[in-house]
């Protein structure tokens, strides 16, 4: 034990060097750290930037039927004798952005006709002009051409069997009013118009029960959208 500690005396250990050399690679490894994130920080703080938007507005379509009111639905003449017709024109119109197609129902209601009641010998029982009378619509290319001559050597667009024994509930008598085509709708494009022509038969076999007699016929409209219809 003296020995050795004589022998450490005489030659004491070198200095170890290894802590500082470890201290000082430390502090670089933290200096080169630093530096690397300044670095970057500056690198993305330059980078050139640019933005921009837009926006788009989205619109529906419209179906918009309008029965044409420059002329009145009113029939010409009154006052009808057995074997009379009368006749009044209308005009169908697309108001809308979207195409259409449309259908046509009708019913009628018997009512008074304003002119005197005759004194009839013998007397007549009143009949119902609903069970007479013959209704059929044409299209026309003009508001006059709807006439007897106008359409002589037209074909009724009406529903086959449909204008006579006139319903006291709304039928179809042009195309369906059921959604979806159906045979005998009519179509118009945006904006477009057509005239239809409806034609009232008086036939000659009416009798004495039919004298001072009047009905409203009125008429129902349906239109819808053909696009993805």
């Amino acid at each position: 034990m003296m020995d050795d500690l004589l022998q450490e005396m005489i030659d004491p250990a070198p200095v170890h060097h290894d802590a500082p050399r470890r201290r000082r690679l430390w502090t670089t490894v933290a200096i080169v750290g630093l530096a690397a994130v300044g670095a970057t920080t500056l690198t993305t703080s330059a980078i050139f930037t640019d933005n921009d938007a837009t926006s788009a507005t989205i619109e529906s379509g419209t179906v918009d039927l309008e029965i044409g009111d420059a002329v009145p639905f009113t029939f010409s003449p009154q006052n009808l004798a057995p074997g009379d017709s009368t006749f009044t024109p209308l005009q169908v119109q697309s108001n809308g952005s979207l195409e259409l197609r449309y259908a046509v129902s009708y019913f009628a209601t018997p009512t008074t006709n304003p002119e005197d009641d005759p004194v009839l010998d013998p007397p007549a029982t009143a009949g119902d002009l609903r069970d007479i009378l013959a209704l059929s619509v044409y299209e026309v290319t003009s508001e006059t051409a709807c006439t007897a001559t106008g359409v002589a050597a037209l074909t009724p667009i009406n529903n086959a069997g449909v204008g006579e024994d006139w319903p006291a509930t709304a039928t179809a008598l042009v195309g369906s009013p059921t959604t979806g085509p159906s045979t005998g709708d009519r179509s118009l494009a945006a904006g477009t118009s057509e005239w239809l022509c409806f034609q009232v038969d008086f036939p000659i076999a009416a009798d004495n029960a039919y004298q001072d007699s009047a009905v409203d016929l009125d008429l129902i409209f349906n239109a819808e959208q053909t696009a993805n219809n």
